[in-house]
């Protein structure tokens, strides 16, 4: 709702924020900042740019700028880095200020973010990037990772690899290699492109803007734009080097103020790096001192004059306070049925919280699951659930899925299980079996063959029959909050994703809320 102190809307935010974030409130370091203002079924409201990370991932980064003796003056986002260096409100379209453009910073990483004018919609972080296509083709020709680079630049995407001088084979491979890595980038910008409409209401996006170690590659930029059906520019920083367009858009970005103003420095280093002087804010303190002894004359001189009354009412009040506690007596029955009532409630939010969310989970499964791999049977279980009030244990007790089937290759298998490994809620993935036709096994764990129900290889040698377990986080059982007789929230926890740590669970009337769109950790 429309807050105006900004102190109260502060509060509202973090209050907020525990039903939005996957991380308690205590491990965070939060910064927002307040967005227009919008009509809604409810009446009119507040959007706010909320953003948090881990406090261990803030500490590392603080204690690394400490042991090299400089002053942290902020952390900001690679995304809201992008949007202040490529967005030029006004100097290419008439509707720059409400068109949604998605900027793309493909390097080590696949920065993306959407933006309308200068303000931020949605950002992510991808695995892939050009560094990842490097290392691919560096592993297939046996080149360092130096040289692979070099030749992605020099075959690019554009020209006829026949007329290409060098190594015949090495060109066809870093051209098949770029071909290849363009589709995953698209791919992942497509995957992240669907999840903002649906967020947004379908807002469609009318163009992109490219930058990073990408816009090196000759024809990288035109290729993209063909994956995703959408012009495809290149984002120059405005003064940069000009033998390198784009590569320095983030760093720009982060050395300029601007909007999104986002700081994740956590409060005690904010006001440790605005201690003013050389004498590291000890005069501060020396005036602070001076006003509370001040403080503490004036109200010396008000006591004393005030304690004849106080004893005076003291006499009073003891008589009140026998009386209350015979009226007290006679409203014991009242209490044990209010405790009863919190009993039970309690029991209901024990039994909501320890339920295995299935939807959830093959979700995630059918989300991540590479394109060159099929299934041919799927199977899931309960895992035990854990003692009452007590958070399950890493790796055990949670709800287990198997899966069999087959892929292309054993690096297929491997490469599923590394996409495995980062869905949500995932606690361990272990491979049963893998293999091929001609009998090149490979074990993960006990027992043999290929698993599931029939052989999907068919007459080809070198594809992978596979089968493996995926246990998820188990969801933790609340304590009973014990009867205070009210008839909020009881205090239930739950999982959050990835983790064995627990965060507040939403009140029962609230609906649940969303997974994050991002992880907001700093680049």
């Amino acid at each position: 709702p429309i807050i105006k102190d900004r102190k109260e809307l502060a509060a509202a935010v973090r209050f907020q924020a525990a039903d939005e974030l996957p991380m308690p409130l205590d491990q965070a370091v939060l910064d927002w900042q307040p967005l227009e203002t919008i009509e809604t079924e409810a009446g009119v409201r507040q959007r706010v740019l909320l953003v948090a990370a881990r406090r261990d991932m803030i500490d590392k980064v603080v204690a690394a700028v400490r042991g090299a003796g400089l002053r942290l003056e902020g952390i900001d986002l690679s995304a809201f880095g992008l949007i202040r260096a490529l967005s030029v409100p006004g100097a290419d379209s008439e509707n720059a200020n409400t068109e949604a453009v998605l900027y793309v910073a493909a390097g080590g990483l696949t920065n993306l973010a959407v933006a309308r004018g200068m303000q931020c919609m949605f950002t992510r972080a991808a695995g892939g990037g050009v560094e990842a296509i490097a290392v691919d083709l560096a592993e297939r020709r046996g080149l360092t990772l130096e040289h692979a680079r070099g030749w992605l630049t020099y075959v690019g995407l554009d020209a006829d690899i026949t007329t290409l001088e060098g190594d015949a084979e090495i060109v066809a491979e870093a051209r098949a290699a770029l071909e290849d890595g363009v589709r995953r980038v698209a791919t992942d910008v497509r995957q992240s492109l669907d999840f903002f409409h649906m967020q947004s209401g379908g807002t469609p996006v009318s163009r992109a803007v490219l930058s990073g170690a990408a816009v090196a590659i000759p024809g990288f930029a035109e290729s993209l734009a063909g994956e995703l059906h959408l012009p495809v520019v290149i984002g120059d920083v405005p003064g940069g080097p000009a033998d390198a367009p784009g590569v320095y858009s983030v760093a720009a970005g982060l050395s300029v103020p601007g909007t999104p103003d986002i700081n994740l420095l956590p409060p005690e280093e904010r006001r440790a790096a605005g201690s003013g002087g050389r004498s590291g804010g000890v005069v501060y303190a020396v005036l602070g001192a001076l006003a509370v002894a001040a403080a503490l004359l004036s109200v010396n001189a008000m006591v004393s004059n005030d304690v004849s009354s106080k004893q005076q009412q003291l006499g009073v009040i003891t008589q009140q306070a026998g009386g209350v506690e015979n009226v007290a007596g006679n409203l014991a029955a009242y209490t044990d049925f209010s405790a009863l009532r919190q009993r039970r409630t309690d029991a209901i939010h024990q039994l909501v919280a320890g339920r295995t969310n299935w939807a959830h989970h093959l979700g995630e499964i059918a989300r991540t699951l590479p394109r060159n791999v099929w299934l041919n049977s799927m199977g899931g279980q309960n895992g035990a659930a854990p003692a009452v009030g007590v958070a399950p244990a890493a790796g055990c007790g949670g709800p287990l899925i198997k899966i069999s089937g087959c892929t292309t290759s054993h690096r297929g298998v491997s490469s599923m299980i590394a996409a495995m490994r980062s869905m949500d809620g995932i606690q361990k993935v272990a491979l049963t079996s893998t293999e091929k036709s001609g009998g090149d096994a490979a074990t993960g764990g006990s027992g043999g063959g290929g698993g599931g129900n029939g052989d999907c290889r068919g007459s080809h040698k070198n594809f992978a029959l596979f089968s493996m377990e995926l246990t998820f986080a188990a969801p933790s059982v609340p304590a009973p909050s014990g009867a205070t007789g009210a008839t909020g929230a009881t205090g239930s926890t739950q999982p959050a994703a990835g983790t064995g740590q627990t965060v507040p669970a939403p009140a029962p009337a609230s609906a649940p809320a969303p997974t994050p769109t991002s992880s907001g950790s700093p680049q």
